[in-house]
Formats: C-alpha cells, sequence, structure tokens
C-alpha cells in the first residue's frame, strides 16, 4: 500500500489509549473493506512541526540521480509546488532548490522561527544519500518532513526498488 493516508490508513494525533484503540477498529474495518492484508499498526508519537515538506529521488536513465522537493503531507497532491535537481548537492545549492518552492515563502507565516537551513541541511544529506543507492531503478520518498524552527523530521517514508 502505497498511499496508506488515502486509503484511509492512517490515524493522527492519538492521545490516549482508548483513542489508540478506537483507531486501530477503524484501520482493521478500513483495511478489511479495501482488502488489504493488515499484517500490524506503527504507533509513533506525534511529531512537531508546523511545515511539511516531501523529498522524494528517482533514477532517470540519461540524467541520473533527480531529488524533487515540494509541499508535503496533504498538500503534496493539492497544490503543484514541486522542484527538481540533479543529487547530489550540498546545502547551498539545497537551499537554493528550497527557495524555489512556494511553501518556502508561506514558511515564516506558518512559523515565525522557520529557518530554510534546517531543511536544505536534510534536502543535501538526503540528495547524497540517494545519489549512493545501487539500484538500476528506484523511488525513495520521504513524506511528510515536519519542520519547525530548526527541527526537521521524517515522519514516513517509502522505498520501491523497480530494478535492482
Amino acid at each position: 500500500m502505497t498511499h496508506r493516508a488515502a486509503a484511509g490508513l492512517v490515524a493522527l494525533d492519538r492521545r490516549n489509549d482508548d483513542e489508540v484503540r478506537s483507531a486501530f477498529g477503524h484501520l482493521t474495518a478500513q483495511a478489511a473493506a479495501s482488502a488489504v492484508a493488515l499484517t500490524g499498526v506503527y504507533v509513533q508519537r506525534m511529531s512537531p512541526g508546523t511545515i511539511e515538506l516531501l523529498v522524494s529521488a528517482f533514477r532517470d536513465p540519461v540524467f541520473g540521480v533527480i531529488v524533487t522537493c515540494g509541499a508535503g503531507g496533504n498538500l503534496a497532491e493539492l497544490i503543484d509546488d514541486v522542484t527538481l535537481e540533479r543529487a547530489p548537492f550540498d546545502a547551498g545549492r539545497a537551499l537554493q532548490v528550497l527557495r524555489r518552492l512556494r511553501i518556502a515563502d508561506h514558511a515564516p507565516r506558518l512559523d515565525r522561527a522557520a529557518d530554510l537551513r534546517a531543511p536544505a541541511d536534510f534536502v543535501a544529506r538526503f540528495s547524497q544519500l540517494a545519489a549512493s543507492a545501487p539500484w538500476r531503478r528506484f523511488v525513495l520518498e520521504v513524506n511528510p518532513i515536519r519542520w519547525q524552527a530548526d527541527v526537521v523530521l521524517a515522519v514516513d517514508g517509502l522505498l520501491i526498488i523497480e530494478e535492482p
């Protein structure tokens, strides 16, 4: 299942045992209704962050490894706010990449302490990791990355290896 949230298989911000139990019941029913084999659930603390980004990478047969950055979380599918850059690159280049995003323009309104250097460092390290991937065809995605002030947390990710 590559789009768990779209399939109704994500429950956020559960604050106590009863809410977690209720969410588990809903997830179990939703999985059964979608004919998805639910072999378990992953529970983690709700990550802080007011801004969500998406970072992904794939290997293009002509250009090599390409990293995409954009608005993440629910916004990823709602607005067209994406940049592409050939990997690997450093934090300075990542800062330029992020400045091309509309979400970066709005970041200070969402979080006054938002500092682009923190997500730029994350994106640069992600680009270096992606560039070192040994697979001929792959997609590596982290969505969302939650960003608040100078803290960046990868919340969820996906790796699809199409051709080893």
